[in-house]
């Protein structure tokens, strides 16, 4: 009884945080932008946890493949990001604009802002972060999976409603902290229970201690792929243009790097110890929730079920905002041409469609790993290119061309997937976003040949 009533005081705090965001304006930019105002402190402890809701699916993947998750799911985001940082953060800031279909439509038109709000809202999907912290609930609560999600999306809606991002930024203070302290105390007790490297070694298979595990280059290079999900995230697009001032965005992501290396060895061991403590286990996405069953007293399972929820909850939160953005604002709003009010209104009530149909999709697909490969693998072609022909306009192709491209990348990957899946394997061994790559570069190309 203890433990949840830490976790709901957890999560009550956060209800409170969110829904008295301080300061929050009326118009449209406070809502999604927060009025560009994001010192480097806020910068780094809203992008910290809002880019790291995956816990469950770092569990899942550790418990499966090993020491392979950081080079696959952590190193490459790095780098990544690191890119971001350097080439696009500044750019993103001083672009006019609030949001990724804003800056398409300003390079190549309405068509292709219409069709960029589409893929984003894809993007941003909260499916895997709804799926996860509705496992967690089920778990806890005792209920069944469709209802713990359904919880689970009411309560991020309603914590977003009032102040858009600045409501985010108001529960991530909390959720970085949480989130933290839980996976920090976790470890001492399972390096307790293993009796340290040595046994642990012992306990492991011997693939789960190699970088690469048994992921084969191009399952290895697929996921390193998916991580250039970093440079098209709406979530990282939307702090940077939030930053008070470009400076601010591009430290502020060399600094969450660090955090998410520390965070990334914490999860990656807390696998490991799963993995060697429950080699039986028949679902690997309840790895850290049952390794804290195992290990956990009192009050210390309570800290860390409300870390595990502060992590997922702080990207639902992201998500589900962007998503609803993309559908309200930069969708309907769009074509429609509504006022900033109107545009605002609509977003909220998006936020709840955006909801529902990641239930469905969470329901269709119960794996973490699963959803992020499918939803990175179709939507990444698509939105790559036409992304960086914003920001550096001598690879700018023409808007036809440009739409083309993308329209082409997302079909031949989303096909490409279909394929995958009735095979049971990659079709020729060749994951789904090399060939959508590959056709949009083509066509891309095109419209720098092209009279």
């Amino acid at each position: 009884m203890i433990d949840l009533v830490i976790i709901g005081a957890c999560l009550a705090a956060a209800l409170l945080l969110g829904a008295r965001p301080p300061g929050a304006a009326a118009g449209l930019s406070d809502y999604v932008v927060a009025g560009r105002r994001l010192t480097l402190p806020l910068f780094v402890a809203t992008l910290v946890p809002s880019f790291y809701g995956g816990v469950l699916g770092v569990g899942e993947f550790t418990w499966q493949n090993g020491l392979s998750n950081w080079l696959a799911m952590a190193f490459p985001y790095y780098v990544f990001a690191a890119l971001y940082a350097l080439f696009l953060a500044g750019r993103v800031r001083l672009k006019e604009g609030l949001t990724i279909p804003d800056h398409i439509e300003s390079a190549y038109g309405r068509p292709a802002a219409a069709w960029s709000a589409f893929l984003v809202f894809w993007l941003a999907s909260p499916a895997d972060e709804l799926l996860m912290l509705g496992t967690v609930a089920s778990l806890l609560l005792g209920i069944g999976l469709p209802a713990a999600m359904t919880l689970c999306a009411a309560f991020t809606v309603l914590l977003l409603l009032r102040g858009g991002l600045r409501s985010d930024v108001g529960a991530n203070r909390l959720q970085f902290v949480v989130m933290f302290a839980g996976f920090a105390l976790i470890l001492p007790f399972a390096w307790t229970r293993v009796g340290g490297f040595t046994h642990l070694k012992m306990m492991l298979p011997a693939a789960h201690l190699r970088w690469t595990g048994d992921l084969s280059p191009w399952k290895l290079a697929g996921w390193w792929l998916i991580a250039v999900w970093t440079l098209v995230d709406p979530a990282f697009h939307q702090r940077c243009a939030a930053a008070k001032d470009p400076r601010t965005a591009r430290i502020g992501i060399f600094v969450c790097i660090i955090f998410w290396a520390v965070f990334d060895f914490m999860t990656t061991a807390a696998g490991l110890f799963a993995r060697a403590c429950l080699p039986s286990l028949a679902n690997p996405v309840l790895a850290f929730p049952m390794l804290a069953d195992l290990l956990l007293p009192r009050v210390a399972r309570g800290i860390f079920f409300a870390a595990m929820i502060c992590s997922m909850l702080a990207a639902l939160q992201s998500k589900c905002l962007l998503s609803g953005l993309s559908l309200g604002k930069d969708g309907l709003g769009r074509w429609l041409g509504a006022n900033e009010e109107l545009q605002k209104t609509w977003s909220r009530g998006a936020m709840a469609v955006s909801a529902l149909l990641a239930l469905g999709l969470g329901l269709a697909i119960p794996s973490v790993v699963g959803l992020w490969w499918a939803i990175g693998s179709s939507i990444i072609p698509g939105l790559l290119l036409p992304l960086l022909g914003v920001y550096f306009p001598s690879m700018r192709a023409k808007p036809a061309w440009a739409l083309s491209s993308s329209l082409l990348g997302v079909l031949s990957s989303g096909a490409w997937l279909i394929w995958e899946n009735k095979l049971g394997a990659a079709p020729l061994g060749i994951e789904p976003m090399f060939p959508g790559l590959i056709l949009s570069a083509a066509v891309w190309s095109g419209s720098f040949l092209a009279p």
